[in-house]
């Protein structure tokens, strides 16, 4: 099942304190924790969710920047929290939430490379996701969505923490088609992001599936908890465009009978969303 799920320790941040020694995490926004209990509670009217994310202005204003960028498709400018409580239903709206509060809590520079590469690599992941689970398990979309957008959520964390000694490490990876970051990320610091990930995102609460996802999303055997979906477009790479796109394409048709010409145009129509939506973050 992974490295995470054989772990020794059974509180989140006591292996985290383990694993990184004195760096402290920022933790994750209060009111957004707030917002996710009030949207898991199905006496919970909508018009009071909406009202609860209207009291943070920032958080209002960011939510609806998210909302109408091309990443949550929807057909018409949504104006209001109301209304878009409403139009989006809470699956949706759990996913932008979690969208919005993971882009605040994350380092606000990154060493090994600008963090508007960082969000255009996760958006057109998390597109991708979407358009992949479609064909392999059309139930999951916007669970896909969301842990494709947040997979790599420990890497500006192991970033900030390690250094030149990262970068060095996220060079080597982009050079070979073939190599694996986590693997690479297991000899040179005995963790990997997948395990840090998996770890942060259950300190701060998030929900089983996110916790799984982010543990299995760079392993693509079928024992692995991520989705399909989840699994595949964790191939996409930061440095260039057509960046592990050939393994990508490779592995879908051989494990999934996606062809390379259905993956091609998932590609195509995936990242044009994608360089609208990672607007979103800046």
């Amino acid at each position: 099942m992974g490295r995470f799920f054989k772990r020794k320790h059974t509180d989140p941040k006591k292996e985290l304190q383990v694993l990184l020694g004195d760096y402290e995490p920022r933790k994750f926004p209060a009111v957004v924790m707030d917002v996710l209990k009030m949207l898991r509670d199905p006496d919970t009217e909508t018009s009071k969710i909406a009202e609860k994310i209207q009291l943070d202005l920032g958080m209002s204003i960011k939510i609806l920047r998210l909302i109408n960028s091309a990443g949550y498709g929807m057909a018409t400018e949504v104006s209001n929290l109301h209304d878009a409580v409403t139009l989006l239903g809470r699956s949706r709206l759990e996913s932008m939430l979690l969208s919005y509060a993971v882009s605040t809590t994350l380092p606000d520079n990154l060493g090994c490379m600008e963090i508007s590469r960082f969000w255009l690599a996760s958006a057109r992941r998390a597109c991708l996701a979407k358009h992949i689970a479609q064909h392999l398990h059309a139930a999951t979309q916007a669970e896909s969505f969301t842990a494709s957008l947040i997979q790599d959520l420990a890497l500006p964390l192991i970033s900030d923490l390690k250094g030149q000694d990262y970068n060095s490490l996220i060079e080597l990876w982009h050079a070979g088609e073939d190599t694996d970051i986590d693997g690479l990320e297991r000899e040179r610091f005995s963790y990997d992001h997948p395990t840090i990930g998996a770890l942060l995102a259950e300190t701060w609460g998030l929900p089983k599936y996110l916790v799984d996802a982010i543990a299995g999303h760079h392993d693509l055997s079928e024992e692995s908890s991520a989705e399909p979906a989840v699994r595949l477009v964790s191939l996409v790479r930061y440095f260039d465009e057509e960046d592990g796109l050939d393994r990508l394409t490779r592995t879908a048709e051989s494990n999934f009978g996606l062809g390379q010409g259905l993956m091609n145009e998932m590609i195509s129509l995936s990242f044009d969303e994608a360089d609208k939506f990672a607007n979103s973050f800046k």
